[in-house]
């Protein structure tokens, strides 16, 4: 398997997850079967220099998930069109969260909609408040 993890610098398993996915500067992925790992600029490969760009950097990679410490809901959404699985690290330590995904620890993220929240509408969008009810 491919594990996927947004960080600051490569140190290979002693790797720290980095806080925001979406603007990591670096994606490490560990091979599970071998211990190899790579690591990816967040950049568009065609334009390195126009600034990260996470879909770009890892949409020609074979991912069986990507293990983050935080993530929009945009994000979760474009991944997951990817054929990505988002999942949440309980520990920054990358060689703790593999072993977590290994062991199916860790959380799948769902896309929270959180753009709706705190928004009253008719129920058309399935979220919806009751004002006459105070």
């Amino acid at each position: 398997m491919n594990v996927c993890f947004p960080v600051i610098t490569d140190e290979g398993l002693e790797s720290t997850i980095y806080g925001h996915f979406a603007s990591a500067p670096f994606f490490l992925i560990i091979d599970t079967a071998t211990s190899q790992s790579s690591v990816i600029a967040n950049c568009d490969p065609a334009n390195p220099y126009k600034g990260c760009n996470p879909f770009s950097a890892l949409s020609r990679e074979q991912l069986d998930g990507i293990v983050v410490g935080s993530i929009g809901d945009e994000s979760v959404r474009v991944m997951n069109i990817c054929g990505f699985k988002i999942y949440r690290a309980i520990s920054a330590s990358v060689s703790e969260s593999l072993s977590q995904f290994e062991s199916g620890t860790l959380t799948e993220i769902d896309v929270l909609q959180s753009h709706l929240e705190g928004r009253c509408s008719a129920g058309d969008s399935g979220h919806s408040c009751n004002h006459g009810s105070h």
